[in-house]
């Protein structure tokens, strides 16, 4: 049956569609998926820095980063503004729709203006991904006016006190709530972002709290996946198992401010878009299927984006989509390709 809250949730998303250009783009991504049945790439997770004024201990980017540093990977320089442009004009040659910047604090880079405007806001969905502690408002100001599509800030807890030493800033929870202001001010979508995992939903109180926060501040509530990987490497026993991550997700989708990176698909179901829809590109062009597998097949600075692809759906995994994430599937997982990063 096709719930009644599943029609919202698309009604919302179709008012992200402001170009001409991206609606055309989003009808050719159906029709190549569901009628050519080729592949077609969706989005891209974007990093463009390690660094993060934060110490959250469930980073899936920690062990890149200046927290939990990789002493092969942290020193590596940054793709520079020209970089990323032919990174972005490649992937929009296959047929991208949205173009996800994150981090690390993607805020602390001097020219993170030029690198929203080389993202082609005014063609396709740009969103930006921030604790909000280096946003000032004069700087959203400027983002928005470049055409910044969604503003994704981050937000463990309801609660200002427990929010901020998660994050490990006192005041962090005050930055986001006037961040928050600030996006309604200037016409930017704004969404929070949480991790799901067995802390944050053990009390389903915690979780209808965020909801009532993004309901009070017209968000909506972005569910992200956990994993053993960055900060939570040795910290498995906050990662849901399958079945609990499921059942719990299945509940949480049913409320209309509810959304997860797995929802919309150009096959036209939900299942992981990892490799074929999505993928994810490091600061230092590193491409992997996911923030979540650091797993590189190749780089973006020496290598096409498109040959990078063909070789990540040769990777038996990846030739395959699944219904679940895959690191779910841990003896499939284990046979993986590509080359830890």
């Amino acid at each position: 049956m096709f719930e009644f809250y599943k029609i919202r949730k698309f009604v919302k998303h179709v008012s992200f569609m402001r170009s001409p250009v991206l609606v055309k783009r989003i009808f050719k991504g159906y029709y190549n998926s569901l009628i050519r049945r080729n592949d077609t790439l969706r989005s891209i997770e974007l990093a463009i820095d390690y660094k993060c004024q934060a110490t959250c201990h469930k980073c899936y980017s920690a062990n890149l980063g200046t927290h939990f540093p990789n002493p092969n990977y942290v020193d590596k320089p940054l793709m520079t503004v020209d970089e990323i442009r032919n990174t972005i004009d490649q992937a929009m040659d296959l047929g991208i729709i949205h173009v996800n910047i994150t981090g690390g604090e993607p805020t602390l880079r001097s020219d993170l203006a030029e690198i929203v405007e080389v993202c082609r806001p005014k063609e396709i969905m740009v969103s930006l991904v921030t604790n909000a502690l280096s946003l000032s408002k004069e700087k959203l100001k400027t983002l928005s006016e470049l055409g910044l599509n969604l503003l994704q800030v981050s937000l463990d807890s309801a609660d200002p006190k427990t929010h901020d030493e998660l994050r490990g800033v006192p005041g962090c929870y005050d930055k986001v709530m006037q961040t928050a202001t600030w996006a309604k001010e200037f016409g930017v979508n704004l969404c929070f972002t949480t991790v799901l995992s067995t802390e944050s939903t053990s009390n389903g109180s915690e979780t209808r709290k965020l909801l009532e926060v993004a309901e009070r501040e017209n968000a909506y509530l972005l569910i992200c996946d956990s994993a053993s990987v960055g900060g939570w490497s040795e910290q498995g026993e906050k990662v849901m198992t399958r079945e609990e991550r499921d059942t719990t997700l299945f509940e949480l989708m049913k409320h209309p401010l509810t959304r997860h990176h797995n929802m919309y698909n150009f096959r036209g179901k939900i299942g992981c878009p990892a490799s074929h829809e999505k993928v994810y590109i490091t600061s230092h062009g590193d491409v992997t299927p996911c923030n979540l597998v650091h797993d590189t097949y190749g780089n973006v600075l020496n290598m096409p984006l498109a040959d990078i692809l063909k070789k990540m759906r040769n990777d038996p995994l990846w030739s395959q989509t699944h219904d679940t994430c895959p690191r779910y599937l841990e003896e499939e997982f284990a046979t993986r390709g590509g080359v830890a990063i």
